[in-house]
Formats: structure tokens, sequence, C-alpha cells
């Protein structure tokens, strides 16, 4: 004996549209372990602390920082790049006790030069590492 599976149409509409749903960046971000100083503005001054960057893009990072920052809150990071340090302001758009993730602001050319370059060379290491996924990346369309 056959039993037929009926689905209600509301339930497919949203399955159709949740297997169609395809998550993109704005930028790539790639994997990179670096650290720097984050400064946050409290109301009993500021506090610097220290972070270890886990991937980073040209528009923001996700980090691991000794005291999570609270969401919203406007940050100073300070990162060494290509020989120079770079001071940057962000925004935190994440944040746990596990990682924390920060957009920047419009960032200076000094900034936005080390950050491109730095970004240019995590690129061009993950190609040599997998030249094949970043063949297939580029054909299937992702960022």
């Amino acid at each position: 004996m056959h039993k037929e599976i009926v689905m209600p149409v509301e339930s497919l509409g949203s399955l159709a549209r949740s297997l169609a749903y395809h998550v993109r960046r704005r930028e790539p971000r790639h994997i990179s372990s670096v650290r720097f100083t984050l400064q946050r503005f409290l109301r009993f001054g500021p506090v610097v602390t220290q972070g270890v960057t886990l991937d980073v893009s040209v528009r923001g990072m996700s980090a691991l920082v000794c005291g999570a920052p609270r969401v919203g809150e406007t940050v100073v990071i300070e990162l060494a790049l290509r020989g120079s340090l770079v001071e940057m302001l962000a925004t935190v758009r994440h944040s746990t006790n596990a990682k924390s993730g920060f957009e920047f602001y419009p960032l200076s050319p000094l900034a936005e030069q080390g950050i491109h370059g730095w970004v240019e060379d995590l690129r061009r290491h993950e190609e040599t590492l997998f030249p094949y996924l970043h063949v297939w990346a580029g054909k299937s369309g992702s960022d």
C-alpha cells in the first residue's frame, strides 16, 4: 500500500525560498591571526586591550578580544601593517565571549593602503595553498 504525503502549499513556498537563499558577502574574507590593540571608550575613560584577528576583509574583521566589546560600540583598532602602525575606527557589529566582529569606518589613505595590501597578500598566499579552490570559486560566482 502506497501512502501519499501531502504538504501544504505555504510550506512548499517557504521551503523553495529557503533552498534558493544564498548568502553573499560584499568582500571575501581571508583567515589571518595577527595581534592588535583595541581601544574602547568607556564611562570612566579609555581602556586598551589586546586581540588577535581571525579573519579580515577590506571592510572589517572578526577577532578574539580580551573583554568583549558591546554591539554598536565605536572602537579604535591599531594594527602593524607592512611595518607601519595603522589606526582605524570601527563599529562592533557582533560580540560574544568567543569572538567579535568589526566593520571599519571609511579608512584614511594610509590605513586603506595597508588593509588592501594585507588582504592582497593573504589572497595570493591562499591561491598558492589551494589553487584549484580559487579556480572553482571564480566559476561558481562567489565573492
